[in-house]
């Protein structure tokens, strides 16, 4: 395992350089290949999620609890996708 504990939810692993010995989670890289955009796009995610939580509005179609098990690709998508129904704020 990357980190204890990795199982569940804690995004204070992240914060203030927490754990950031030994570069566990490599995004973007390392060294002379790192991505160039790596500051303006670690910025800028908090400012998407915000974004598309405030302007829409987000329900699931059924009251069944989401799976969240992972498929098994590269890069970890879902094994079941789920059916959201979104709409466009409207205030």
């Amino acid at each position: 395992m990357l980190w204890e504990g990795a199982k569940t939810f804690n995004p204070e692993r992240f914060e203030n350089g927490g754990e950031s010995e030994g570069y566990k989670l490599i995004s973007f890289g390392l060294g002379r290949r790192a991505c160039p955009g790596m500051g303006l796009a670690q910025r800028v995610e908090g400012l998407t999620l915000g974004s598309l939580i405030q302007c829409f509005e987000w329900k699931r179609i059924s009251e069944e609890k989401i799976d969240m098990a992972k498929g098994k690709e590269l890069t970890m998508p879902k094994a079941v996708y789920s059916i959201l129904d979104i709409l466009i704020c409207q205030e």
